[in-house]
């Protein structure tokens, strides 16, 4: 009932038109721009006051009246609801949808290049230009090679990821068997070699806790093929993708997948049927989890004692024969965090290609990622800026983990650029992912099927002849 509560509240505060007041003078002068947007209730309400001010800004610098027509659309129906409104020609003029869906819509022509517009170039030159000031993971999520051509398709308007939360209350109570095995209680396991012998102490399988779970959803799993450099999909210089995971980086990511999930100190998060990562850690039945910072509330209100860390690194000798190089400058790259990462996801910014002032659409999505607004937008609701003037003196008081999330953040990698992605996780990476943990295929056999499924599902359907462009 109260989730019915909270539904009709959402509908009656979304389905909103937005105006900022009119002077005499101006009387008759009324631009209209459409905004579909998913935001949850709380951050709907800032997100309101944040439009009305764009557009009583907009309104005394132009001397023009400016109607934001909005529309609450939920997260998980956008997609197709913009699919369908495309085709009807009935699309909105701007769009906030999941980081994920940027690649496809390109592809499917539905979208307006941002890197194209007189705005954009008046406001940042080119594309690279502007890539520095974004939260780069988020921002390069917005750029589409289609044809063997790149362009700017969306800005990031909230980003997220994932990193290591970690018992404190199951470290301390272990801690004299830590120290004696060299290893200190006060932080969580730097690499995959430290998670294993942490994980050891901490695992008693008699009391059926463990020391790691962890879901083999793609999402969820991302970030390991991200710090193993495995970028899934290529393109060439006439733009023909081919698949890129069945290599030495692919086998040695598969690999680690296969040997977290049956190292003996992992409680069966990714099983079918289980529990999940999430409920296993609130109930104490592990002590570390890879998760986001939605569960930062949940756990805390569960009287949790936890902390946030980085995502365990390769191993040193991983790095060395694997050849990685440091994906954060700000990191001494003799050091695991220099090789952590984690994925991206979020929500990014698009203007429809039937949109009739693209412009207009472009200064009102900037408008939202800029560094005053993104400042209001981290201190009142808790998230990250996707500008990233807005985290230098960022006061994170009010939400203690941000700072762990943000360095994660900083050494993440954009989310492989795979049209159709549906089929890559249903079709390419589920089913192989699930026999390798069960062990019913060899690493080198998972990427192998997955290149292989790949090409029939994905390849095959994006792929144009010449004579077709």
């Amino acid at each position: 009932m109260m989730r019915f509560i909270h539904r009709l509240i959402l509908s009656a505060l979304l389905a909103v038109t937005f105006v900022a007041p009119a002077r005499a003078q101006d009387a008759g002068k009324t631009r209209t721009i459409s905004l579909w947007q998913c935001f949850r209730v709380e951050e709907t309400q800032v997100f309101r006051e944040i439009m009305d001010q764009f557009a009583a800004d907009y309104e005394k610098k132009t001397g023009t009246r400016l109607v934001i027509k909005m529309q609450y659309v939920s997260f998980d129906d956008m997609f197709a609801k913009l699919r369908t409104a495309a085709l009807a020609d009935l699309a909105p003029d701007v769009a906030f949808i999941d980081s994920i869906k940027v690649t496809d819509l390109a592809f499917g022509k539905a979208l307006t290049a941002m890197d194209d517009l007189p705005a954009f170039k008046e406001k940042y030159g080119t594309r690279e230009d502007a890539a520095p000031q974004f939260v780069p993971a988020a921002y390069n999520a917005g750029i589409v090679e289609r044809l063997g051509v790149k362009k700017l398709y969306a800005l990031p308007v909230q980003t997220t990821t994932i990193a290591l939360f970690w018992n404190k209350d199951m470290f301390r109570a272990k801690e004299s068997e830590l120290r004696a095995a060299g290893l200190d209680p006060t932080r969580a396991p730097r690499d995959w070699d430290e998670l294993y012998e942490y994980g050891k102490i901490l695992t008693n399988k008699e009391r059926g806790v463990h020391a790691f779970a962890f879901s083999s959803s793609l999402w969820f799993t991302f970030g390991i093929f991200n710090m193993y450099n495995v970028n899934f999909i290529e393109y060439d210089a006439q733009g023909r993708a081919r698949p890129s995971i069945a290599n030495k980086n692919g086998i040695a990511a598969a690999t680690r997948l296969q040997w977290i999930a049956n190292s003996g100190i992992e409680g069966g998060g990714w099983q079918r049927g289980s529990l999940g990562p999430d409920p296993m850690f609130l109930n104490r039945k592990v002590a570390m989890i890879l998760t986001g910072p939605w569960n930062t509330e949940n756990f805390a209100n569960a009287g949790m004692n936890f902390d946030v860390a980085l995502v365990p690194a390769p191993t040193r000798k991983e790095i060395e024969e694997l050849g990685l190089q440091p994906l954060d400058p700000e990191e001494d790259p003799s050091t695991p965090a220099a090789y952590s990462s984690s994925n991206v996801g979020g929500q990014s910014g698009i203007i429809m290609r039937t949109c009739k002032d693209p412009d207009l659409a472009f200064e009102m999505i900037d408008y939202f990622t800029s560094e005053a607004v993104q400042r209001r937008w981290a201190s009142q609701l808790g998230q990250i800026p996707v500008r990233r003037s807005a985290w230098k003196d960022l006061d994170t008081t009010k939400y203690p983990f941000m700072k762990a999330f943000m360095r994660q953040l900083a050494k993440s990698k954009r989310i492989p650029q795979v049209p159709l992605y549906t089929n890559l996780e249903n079709d390419v990476y589920n089913p192989q992912v699930d026999l390798l943990l069960n062990k019913k295929v060899t690493p080198a056999e998972a990427v192998k099927r997955m290149e292989d499924v790949m090409n029939r599902a994905i390849i095959s359907k994006i792929n144009i002849p010449p004579d077709e462009k």
